[in-house]
């Protein structure tokens, strides 16, 4: 597979131009849902925006980079979501049922954003799917468990830090696995949040429980 330019060229600086660039993103997420990634184009992302080839090349060589930013503002979105929640927290109860309540919570907050964001449920299954857009999950994926690494971390000093690493990629795998699934089968979506809730919180409770020995 060849390598493609991933990064946008230019970071607008003047009114005009930022008004153009993020009316590339919107086209462009909106299109996903409508045509599907195969049949995208550059050319057709310029036409229903109104502007001219040169102008959209002066910001993303591709239509991959454009998939690329939109792919890096949702996953970011979704890591402030994580953040917000475990500084709330979200990791912190008193009981399993208050737990899983918790973990319901978090997910039903990144689905919803998910469905918020301009084509995102597209953008998630491009960036699921696509080898070229792969490092968007992968960093995502670590950014997603990098807050509850550090509160388990801190909870937990004497364990090394490669098992909590390995604790917390588990625990949000399993809840980034859970919120693609939803987009996959919507009508199921609230058994989902509810089943993933109960395993993620089960295993948490019973972490805690033995994390300290062996």
């Amino acid at each position: 597979m060849r390598d493609v330019d991933l990064e946008t060229k230019a970071a607008p600086s003047q009114d005009r131009a930022r008004t153009t660039f993020e009316k590339i993103l919107t086209v462009t997420g909106e299109l996903l849902g409508e045509v599907g990634f195969e049949r995208l184009s550059t050319n057709m992302i310029c036409k229903h925006a109104g502007i001219t080839p040169p102008a959209l090349y002066r910001y993303f060589p591709n239509k991959y980079a454009i998939l690329h930013e939109l792919g890096e503002r949702l996953t970011s979105a979704q890591e402030k979501i994580v953040t917000s929640w475990v500084e709330e927290g979200g990791l912190e109860k008193n009981s399993l049922e208050e737990t899983i309540q918790s973990f319901m919570t978090l997910i039903t907050r990144i689905n919803e954003q998910n469905r918020a964001f301009v084509g995102g449920l597209w953008v998630i299954r491009v960036i699921r799917v696509t080898p070229r857009l792969k490092g968007v999950r992968v960093a995502s994926r670590d950014n997603y468990a990098a807050p509850a690494f550090e509160r388990l971390r801190d909870a937990y000093p004497e364990l090394p830090e490669e098992r909590v690493r390995l604790i917390t990629r588990l625990l949000t795998d399993v809840i980034y696995a859970a919120a693609e699934l939803a987009i996959d089968e919507p009508q199921d979506e609230a058994e989902i949040i509810l089943h993933t809730s109960i395993m993620v919180a089960s295993y948490y409770e019973k972490m805690q429980e033995f994390l300290g020995r062996g």
